[in-house]
């Protein structure tokens, strides 16, 4: 993508987003063409009374919890051009760069719906998400100090933050990045700001039966680590996530995640990342928890494939404040040596 039509896709989303925002609330209160047909044919009722209704993201273009009109139709126009945004994002990349008929059927078998007690919920240290949302209204804060070394004796520290809000139901927003210290066997040591990553949650499906919770997970990267030093790319990725959790009784629950990468760095592949963490409580304050990690980016090239495995645990220090460690080692060249994390997550409601 040139620098030019870059900007310009960044500038209209800009003026999008101001529209939305300072627009829609003075949009018609009258029913549309398909809403006013179904008044005069009498179906209406029908159409209102089937259950993915009970699903809609942003019903009648408004937050249930945000009493001033204006302000809740307002944010739902912010909220439904960035999720418009993100998935035509993707899209786009899809058409732009097919993937291949491996690539093909991974992204076919993302899209595929699954079989038609205590929730417990995956964070840090686990780099696997699951399907549950943040509480709508109420924030959760997560930091953390990451400490890796590559194969090639490389090194790296990284304290980050991320914090996320709990924006629906079913649907919560998280920003996070950090700050990232590089240190390399040769050469000279770098460090600045690392990437920043956007993150929109929506859960489709809750857990039921046989069935686990579903959620899909839109993440946008901004190049905001510094390319000259070595830090980061410079260009912005889209990366959508499926994820899959499944409750095992009252102490052990499973976390899958599929996804694919779409990537703008030039020469770069195209990424299927795929993780799988299970959590099991071990007393009542202490959980351990456990991960395999990969990536396949399809060049043909098993040896660039990293593949790692994590372990960890986790203890609840108040009803609001959790403390994490976890040592994660490399099963291949292609992934870290090692990384060690620790960090707490703060929850808390306005």
């Amino acid at each position: 993508m040139s620098k030019r039509l870059d900007g310009f896709i960044w500038i209209g989303l800009g003026v999008s987003l101001l529209m939305a925002l300072f627009f829609s609330p003075f949009a018609s209160s009258s029913p549309d063409g398909l809403e006013k047909v179904a008044q005069m044919r009498g179906f209406k009722e029908k159409g209102e009374a089937w259950r993915f209704w009970n699903y809609a993201p942003l019903p009648d273009y408004a937050l249930p919890w945000i009493k001033n009109e204006k302000a809740s139709t307002a944010l739902s126009g912010l909220l439904g051009t960035l999720a418009i945004f993100f998935i035509a994002l993707g899209l786009g990349k899809l058409l732009k760069r097919p993937p291949g008929k491996k690539g093909v059927s991974v992204i076919l078998f993302l899209l595929l719906p699954l079989f038609p007690s205590t929730s417990l919920y995956a964070g840090r240290p686990l780099t696997t998400d699951d399907a549950w949302t943040v509480e709508k209204g109420k924030f959760q804060v997560e930091s953390g100090l990451d400490v890796s070394r590559q194969d090639n004796h490389d090194r790296e520290f990284t304290p980050s933050l991320t914090l996320t809000y709990g924006l629906l139901e079913r649907m919560d927003l998280g920003v996070g990045s950090g700050y990232l210290f590089f240190h390399p066997a040769e050469g000279r040591k770098e460090n600045g700001i690392a990437d920043t990553e956007i993150k929109l949650k929506y859960r489709f499906m809750d857990e039921m039966g046989l069935r686990p919770a579903f959620a899909v997970a839109g993440i946008l990267k901004i190049p905001t680590a510094s390319e000259s030093k070595g830090l980061g790319s410079g260009k912005v990725d889209f990366r959508i996530n499926t994820l899959f959790t499944k409750n095992l009784g009252k102490q052990l629950a499973l976390h899958l995640n599929l996804g694919y990468a779409f990537l703008n760095e030039k020469g770069g592949d195209n990424e299927f990342n795929y993780s799988l963490a299970c959590q099991f409580i071990l007393a009542e304050k202490w959980t351990l928890v456990g991960e395999i990690a990969g990536i396949n980016n399809f060049n043909g090239h098993k040896r660039d494939d990293p593949l790692s495995g994590l372990i960890g645990t986790t203890y609840q220090l108040t009803e609001n404040l959790v403390w994490d460690a976890g040592v994660e080692i490399g099963m291949n060249r292609a992934a870290p040596d090692f990384r060690v994390t620790t960090g707490v997550t703060l929850y808390f409601k306005p």
